[in-house]
C-alpha cells in the first residue's frame, strides 16, 4: 500500500512540474536546456499515461460491445436497427492494432524531431534560446477521433523566430536521417 502511494505521489508530483514548466512556456520564459529536457521528459511520460488510459477506455469498450454482442445473439427478437449501427461501426472504428501503429508512428516522429532539435541547438546560433520550441499534435490525432483508414495524421513544430524555407529545408533534412536511424 505505501509503495502504491508513494508510485501516486510520485505521478502527481511529476504532473504538477509539467504544468508549472507549461505555464513558463505559455508566459513565453525561455528554459535553460537542462530545464527543456527535463519537460519533455515529463510531456513525453504525460502522452505515454494518456495513450495507455485511451488503450485502456478501447479495451473496455471493446468488452462492452462483446457483451452487447453476445447479448443480441441470445435475444429471440434482436432489433434490425442494432445490429446495423454494430456493422457500421466496425467498418470507420480503426483496429486496435492500428492505433498501436500510429501511436508508434507519432512517438517516433515527435523523438526524431526532439533530435533535430538538440542537433540544431548544438550548432552555434545568432539567438540564443532553442530554435525548434516543441511539437504539438493537432487534428483528428489530438482529439482522438481517428477513423478506419485515415491517413493524414498531424502535428505542428513550434519555432522560436517565423519559419522561412531554409528552416523548413534544414528540418527536413535532420528529419528524414534521424527517421532512417
Amino acid at each position: 500500500i505505501m509503495a502504491a502511494a508513494q508510485a501516486k505521489w510520485d505521478e502527481h508530483e511529476a504532473y504538477e512540474e509539467l504544468l508549472y514548466w507549461d505555464d513558463l512556456i505559455q508566459r513565453g520564459h525561455r528554459l535553460h536546456p537542462h530545464d527543456y529536457d527535463r519537460y519533455e521528459e515529463l510531456r513525453y511520460w504525460y502522452d505515454c499515461l494518456c495513450y495507455e488510459e485511451d488503450l485502456r477506455q478501447y479495451h473496455d469498450y471493446l468488452a462492452a460491445i462483446e457483451e452487447i454482442e453476445g447479448q443480441m445473439q441470445h435475444e429471440t427478437c434482436p432489433r434490425p436497427y442494432d445490429r446495423h449501427v454494430m456493422a457500421k461501426h466496425s467498418d470507420i472504428y480503426p483496429s486496435a492494432r492500428f492505433l498501436d501503429a500510429v501511436q508508434m508512428i507519432i512517438s517516433h516522429v515527435e523523438h526524431a524531431l526532439k533530435t533535430v532539435s538538440d542537433q540544431m541547438d548544438a550548432t552555434p546560433s545568432d539567438e540564443q534560446g532553442r530554435v525548434l520550441r516543441g511539437v504539438m499534435r493537432v487534428g483528428l490525432v489530438a482529439k482522438g477521433l481517428i477513423l478506419k483508414g485515415d491517413k493524414d495524421l498531424e502535428l505542428v513544430l513550434l519555432s522560436s523566430k517565423k519559419p522561412t524555407v531554409a528552416l523548413l529545408k534544414q528540418v527536413t533534412e535532420k528529419l528524414v536521417v534521424e527517421l532512417e536511424v
